[in-house]
């Protein structure tokens, strides 16, 4: 196994280097970091340090278009892909769901061990809610996991969730054909909630630095043309307000206009026709 294989394995333990997955979770408030996180995750917020406002708007996205889609669209079944680790400060999509929709069904899938295990002791025994280990480069496998077949019925609408998970999918794995198979996989009526950063020209100053510092110490990220993040929705019909900036999807509360044209990443929903 080459350096960079061992790297992005699903095998790769816990501490060997910087992971993506953890800063990701302390980012939104959780407390996931490790002792191999902390120089990357210092340097991080040195470089950028409104970082975590951008994490913890995605975050926030994801729970309002899932609480959307079920409360206004009957959404009762949600996979949610690369979906890192639990938080604790506030709801997670499962309780964000069922709060609004009897009998909703979810589950979570990520590559990290550590964050899937995360899940399963946060979950218990709750009914209809699973943590499954698998990575979105390889639809087959996650598709045909027996718990995820067990736990969704995909002759009925699922919600797809990726947000934040694109990005750190290169074009030489074809994200786009990725996403194509889960959409294939789904029935008409399913949905797609997705975020994606876009190119370093819509970020503030020192995005060259911070794509530096994942590309060498941490993961390589991809960020894409905002034409590009539209090609996902291929096959979807878009609901309003389509691909805006992440805050601006369907806000809980106005916001300001230079929050609305800020566009580090951005975000839409879309259902399958």
């Amino acid at each position: 196994m080459t350096t960079e294989e061992k790297e992005h394995s699903p095998g790769n333990e816990a501490g060997e280097r910087p992971n993506a997955c953890r800063i990701y979770g302390r980012l939104i408030g959780g407390d996931t970091v490790a002792e191999a996180d902390g120089v990357a995750l210092a340097r991080l917020l040195s470089i950028n340090p409104g970082t975590p406002a951008v994490a913890r708007e995605n975050r926030r996205f994801m729970l309002r278009a899932a609480r959307t889609l079920a409360s206004e669209f009957g959404v009762r079944q949600f996979l949610d892909l690369g979906c890192a680790f639990p938080t604790e400060d506030s709801p997670n999509l499962h309780e964000v769901v069922a709060a609004r929709r009897t009998e909703t069904r979810v589950v979570y899938v990520d590559v990290e061990a550590d964050a899937v295990t995360a899940w399963r002791d946060r979950l218990g025994d709750t009914e209809h809610v699973a943590a499954v280990r698998g990575a979105v480069q390889d639809p087959a496998a996650v598709l045909g996991d027996a718990l995820v077949r067990d736990t969704l019925d995909f002759s009925q609408p699922v919600a797809l969730v990726l947000t934040g998970v694109f990005p750190f999918v290169s074009d030489e794995d074809d994200p786009w054909g990725l996403l194509a198979r889960f959409r294939d996989a789904t029935a008409p009526g399913s949905y797609l909630i997705l975020s994606h950063a876009l190119t370093s020209e819509d970020w503030p100053e020192g995005a060259e630095e911070v794509l530096r510092l994942y590309r060498e110490e941490i993961q390589p990220m991809f960020p894409r043309f905002e034409r590009d993040v539209l090609r996902f929705f291929e096959g979807y019909e878009l609901l309003e307000p389509g691909v805006v900036s992440t805050p601006a999807w369907r806000p809980d509360e106005e916001i300001p206009p230079e929050v609305v044209s800020f566009k580090r990443a951005v975000a839409g929903v879309g259902r399958k026709v």
